[in-house]
């Protein structure tokens, strides 16, 4: 049959078609969530539907969700700080150096986790010393339950054990320094302090996108005598939000946002919350993973410490593939 002409269809029935369409606008508009909950399908990449879904690329900072195999993460992050006029370095440019690994263990594959992290950090700072300085391990637990659909969520509890620190006045400018470029994790260079680490995980599959968040708190306790003007606890909030897209089967482009809100401390409003991007370009490879990405601050760096930084990291997630049988979600 032939078409007919949109000048010959009767005005009620163009406005019909009209505000149909103009509500399929609408629905796509105002309802997003619609679009987002379609399975991840071709476009993720791997042959295997599930593999898809559960063992899509970790961002540069937080981990893969749902993968079935042991990891292990090293990080090296290298900076140029520029410091603050009134700090010892009297507004030299300072460099600082970065190292991160992780381990993490499946005891359920894909659902139930414990992992260990150690860090060690080093800076040079001019007119004051230069020391490398090694971070207190954090033990940690979490669990995730995902959907094939694409949707993760799940939560965790990480433990910073406490070491004792004996470090000169020098050596402590050094660690103001060198903590600013990792803001979130600073908290594994404080002397005899207990802290807890609880927070939430969301991640979402869609195609060759993925979205991933993670918020928590930290809550530590100084297990020692206090020093002038120091805090007996001291609470701060974290969150993290990855948005990634894998652009071929080998290769995945992405950007994390951060922010670290000092909750309890004793700073002026503009010094308690530090914002930092990071782009990053990932390879996915057999069982490793590098990648490349560089860290801004977007506001104040940590607590002003100093007056601007930029860092370039490099990451490696490592999988040790196992024969282990795999739980239907």
């Amino acid at each position: 049959m032939a078409s007919t002409p949109l000048a010959r269809v009767p005005a009620s029935g163009r406005r019909v078609a009209r505000a149909a369409a103009w509500l399929s606008l609408l629905a796509l508009v105002g309802a997003p969530e619609l679009a987002l909950a379609a399975p991840p399908g071709p476009g993720a990449w791997p042959d295997d539907e599930e593999e898809a879904v559960f063992d899509v690329p970790a961002p540069p900072t937080l981990p893969g969700l749902t993968r079935r195999d042991p990891t292990f993460t090293f990080e090296y992050t290298a900076a140029v700080l520029e410091t603050d006029a009134t700090s010892p370095a009297g507004g030299g440019s300072a460099f600082a150096w970065y190292s991160h690994g992780e381990m993490e263990m499946p005891l359920v594959p894909r659902k139930w986790f414990v992992g260990a992290v150690h860090d060690s950090a080093a800076a040079s700072v001019p007119g004051v010393a230069r020391s490398i300085l090694l971070g207190s391990p954090e033990l940690y637990g979490r669990g995730v339950w995902s959907s094939v659909r694409g949707l993760s969520s799940g939560g965790g509890f990480g433990v910073v054990m406490p070491v004792p620190r004996d470090v000169s006045p020098d050596e402590a400018e050094v660690l103001r320094t060198a903590r600013v470029v990792r803001p979130w994790d600073e908290t594994r260079f404080r002397d005899l302090t207990l802290t807890f680490r609880p927070w939430f995980d969301m991640r979402h599959i869609t195609g060759p996108f993925i979205f991933q968040l993670r918020q928590g708190l930290d809550w530590s306790l100084v297990v020692r005598g206090l020093r002038s003007g120091e805090r007996r606890t001291d609470i701060r909030a974290h969150t993290a939000f990855y948005f990634g897209y894998r652009i071929a089967r080998p290769v995945g482009v992405g950007l994390e946002l951060w922010e670290v809100y000092q909750l309890t401390e004793g700073l002026p409003d503009d010094k308690r919350a530090t914002f930092a991007i990071s782009p990053s370009v990932r390879f996915i490879l057999a069982n490793v993973q590098p990648a490349l990405s560089v860290l801004l601050p977007i506001t104040t760096p940590l607590r002003g410490d100093v007056a601007s930084y930029y860092a370039a990291r490099l990451s490696v997630g490592f999988s040790f593939p196992t024969d282990a049988p795999l739980p239907r979600p």
